[in-house]
């Protein structure tokens, strides 16, 4: 049978669940790191052997598949518009957002560091100009390559794609080099304050340009559309590996645990696309829900994980309670808010970059343009 391509005009629903999980697991994600004993923006003091587990674990395939999926959407998008009208509408729907987190939800973050006790918080992390947002101006930048380089691409669809495995490892040699060339050019990689974060974008380019390639190459296309046990096992072995290995510093523990975190990364994400293509086939009003909130969300919870996770450190709450307290605290609060900014079109458009369907750009929802038609 010949592999199917990609349809043109099909919503890929779980494709936007998949891009949606990947937003909503950074709550738990975050939640946990203050519970991790690592240094993170609010410490508890203490390592809980459980929660100590999360960063590992979803570190490995979370954010790799978000850009994975997003180089998808970018080229299904560059196939209907011309460079010009995408990157216009690439700064609007990624930009607006980054500058009123920027100005907003970055700085009400710092006034609850800056207002918490000095010993459970790093109060010099206030200062970061991006937090969470970090992610936004790199991928920006992917969008403006891509951009670049479009009018070069032909179609994948007539070269062999290598498998997932054999993609994983290149992942995991690539993520070796990178991490070499880092150390010995000894420079920092982090410019403007972070807005251009050239670590960031290296680290995540193959990830991106993977999902270009799952775009226009229909073999690849269904490679990662059909569930592999042998992909996923040896996706689980080596996140396990990559876990075990997670505290090591040694040289050696260093490379071999950039290699298992590379090659568990695609094949994970390759088995989390082919199952949520299994489970996710039609259009679903709860999920939708998620997807349509899932942004603001992802905006909005981490100032929020920082204020409960002071105040259950402060109220000497047990880690699983106060991690459990957090990730509940952290979605229904954003969530809700993101209910009520859907009545504004104005707050909308400031924080997910969509240009409202209603008429007027007010504070409040005004008459919709079909009954301002009628």
């Amino acid at each position: 049978m010949q592999p199917a391509s990609p349809p043109l005009t099909q919503r890929f629903h779980h494709l936007d669940a998949a891009r949606a999980a990947f937003m909503l697991l950074g709550i738990p994600f975050h939640a946990s790191l203050a519970f991790a004993g690592g240094h993170w923006l609010v410490m508890s003091g203490t390592r809980d052997p459980v929660l100590s587990l999360i960063p590992p674990i979803l570190s490995d395939f979370r954010m790799p598949g978000f850009f994975l999926i997003a180089g998808f959407f970018a080229a299904m998008l560059l196939e209907r518009r011309t460079r010009g009208e995408w990157l216009a509408g690439r700064a609007e729907r990624l930009g607006l957002p980054l500058a009123f987190g920027v100005a907003v939800i970055v700085p009400l973050q710092a006034a609850i560091l800056n207002a918490a006790p000095a010993g459970i918080v790093d109060r010099a992390a206030a200062g970061d100009a991006l937090s969470h947002l970090w992610f936004l101006p790199t991928l920006l930048l992917l969008c403006c390559l891509l951009a670049a380089v479009w009018p070069f691409l032909g179609r994948f669809g007539s070269h062999p794609a290598p498998r997932i495995v054999t993609l994983g490892l290149a992942i995991a040699g690539y993520e070796l080099a990178l991490f070499v060339a880092e150390h010995v050019l000894a420079f920092n990689l982090r410019l403007a304050g972070g807005f251009l974060d050239l670590d960031a974008l290296a680290k995540f380019l193959p990830f991106f340009a993977i999902g270009v390639a799952l775009r226009r190459s229909p073999i690849l296309w269904d490679r990662f559309a059909r569930f592999d046990p042998v992909v996923a096992g040896i996706g689980l072995v080596a996140l396990a590996l990559h876990v075990w290995l997670w505290d090591d510093q040694s040289r050696i523990g260093i490379a071999c645990d950039l290699i298992f975190d590379g090659l568990s990364s695609l094949c994970l994400t390759q088995t989390i696309l082919a199952v949520l293509m299994r489970l996710v086939r039609e259009r679903s009003e709860s999920i939708n829900r998620l997807v349509d909130a899932s942004f603001t969300i992802y905006l909005l919870h981490h100032p929020v994980v920082v204020g409960l996770a002071i105040l259950c450190i402060s109220a000497a709450l047990p880690p699983l309670v106060s991690w459990l307290a957090i990730c509940l605290g952290a979605f229904a609060v954003p969530y809700a808010a993101h209910r009520l900014l859907r009545h504004s079109p104005l707050a909308l458009w400031l924080l997910n970059g969509v240009r409202p369907k209603e008429q007027g750009w007010g504070l409040l929802v005004g008459r919709r343009a079909t009954d301002a038609a009628a």
